[in-house]
C-alpha cells in the first residue's frame, strides 16, 4: 500500500513539473517589448488573408490593440473570415476575433 502511495505521489509531481514548465513557457510574458513590424498595405493584407483563408495556410500575423492601453501581439495560426469585418485567428492555445485594421502584418511560415 505504501508503495502505491509512493508511486502515485511520485507520478503526480513528475505531471505538475510538466504542466508548471508548459505553462511557464506557453503563457508567460517576455520582459522585452515585441518589435512593431513594418505595417503593410491594406490591399496586401487583404490579399493575403484572402490567400490565407482559401488555402487553410498557418500565418505570423502582428495585431494591434483596440485601444492604447493594450500592446501589440504576434500570433502563429490560422484563420477563418467571420463576416465582412471580422477574423477569427486559432492557435493551439487561444482564439482572437478581430477586425481588419487590428492586423498590422500577416506572412505565411
Amino acid at each position: 500500500m505504501q508503495m502505491e502511495q509512493s508511486l502515485f505521489k511520485s507520478a503526480s509531481t513528475i505531471i505538475n513539473g510538466k504542466l508548471q514548465r508548459l505553462l511557464n513557457n506557453d503563457f508567460s510574458f517576455h520582459e522585452e517589448p515585441i518589435k512593431l513590424l513594418t505595417p503593410q498595405p491594406a490591399k496586401q493584407r487583404l490579399s493575403f488573408l484572402n490567400k490565407t483563408i482559401s488555402n487553410g495556410l498557418r500565418v505570423l500575423i502582428q495585431l494591434m490593440p483596440v485601444n492604447n492601453d493594450g500592446y501589440p501581439v504576434n500570433v502563429r495560426g490560422t484563420v477563418k473570415k467571420l463576416d465582412s469585418k471580422r477574423y477569427l485567428i486559432q492557435n493551439q492555445n487561444v482564439s482572437y476575433v478581430v477586425n481588419f485594421n487590428q492586423i498590422r502584418y500577416i506572412a505565411n511560415f
